[in-house]
Parts: structure tokens; C-alpha cells; sequence
């Protein structure tokens, strides 16, 4: 996957002319929703659209889209919602959207084999 930076009024869009959805389910030890967030995006090559000032501050949640384009030119989007639990685990779920199913459900993968690596290199 390629990365790109899109608008948020272009993300609204392609995300309701979308046929696939794919959530993905989430939790790990990472500690640190934004080194969480940073992890997914490595894993995935995607890049967040939602602003460093927007997930500023000290909160045990997050919520971030991401986007990115394959090299035929398809997009994929996702929304991460995270939280950090009192045992300090992070849990929550990805939303992962694209015009083919394939796309999902490989960028699916990808989170999920990424969320069982604990150290995350961020």
C-alpha cells in the first residue's frame, strides 16, 4: 500500500460509496494508544488523517482515520477507536473500509498479526 494524504470531506465520501466493511477487534498489551496507533500504522502502511493536535493531551482514548492507496491504484480507509482499560491494556476495534473485499480483509490481517506483537517499534 502506498500512502497518501486526503481530505477529510474526500474520506466522508468514499467511505459511504464503500461495499466493504471489515472491524476488526482489538487488544493488546501496548500500554500507549498513540504508540498503538503508530504500530497499526507501520503495520499497514497507512497514514493518519486526523490531526497530531487532535489527539493531543493526556486521555486513556483515541480515535484516528487512516487512509492509503494500493499500487493499483484502489483506496482503503480505517478508523481506529481505542481505549486504555484500568489494567492498562489497550482494547477497542478497527473499521476497515474498500471498494473490494480483498483489501479489507488483507489489511485485516495485517492488524490482526500485528496486534499480537507486544513491542511494537514505533
Amino acid at each position: 500500500m502506498w500512502t497518501f494524504l486526503i481530505t477529510d470531506a474526500y474520506f466522508q465520501s468514499i467511505w459511504t460509496e464503500f461495499e466493504w466493511e471489515h472491524r476488526v477487534n482489538m487488544t493488546t498489551s501496548v500500554s500507549e494508544p498513540r504508540d498503538y496507533l503508530k504500530h497499526v500504522m507501520k503495520s499497514t502502511n497507512m497514514s493518519c488523517l486526523t490531526p497530531e493536535g487532535a489527539m493531543s493531551g493526556d486521555c486513556d482514548f483515541l480515535s484516528a482515520n487512516m487512509y492509503a492507496r494500493s499500487l493499483f491504484g484502489e483506496d482503503a480507509l480505517a478508523n481506529l477507536s481505542i481505549e486504555k482499560t484500568e489494567a492498562g491494556n489497550i482494547t477497542g476495534h478497527v473499521r476497515i473500509c474498500s471498494k473490494t473485499q480483498g483489501i479489507a480483509l488483507s489489511l485485516g490481517d495485517r492488524i490482526t498479526m500485528a496486534q499480537k506483537d507486544n513491542k511494537p517499534s514505533v
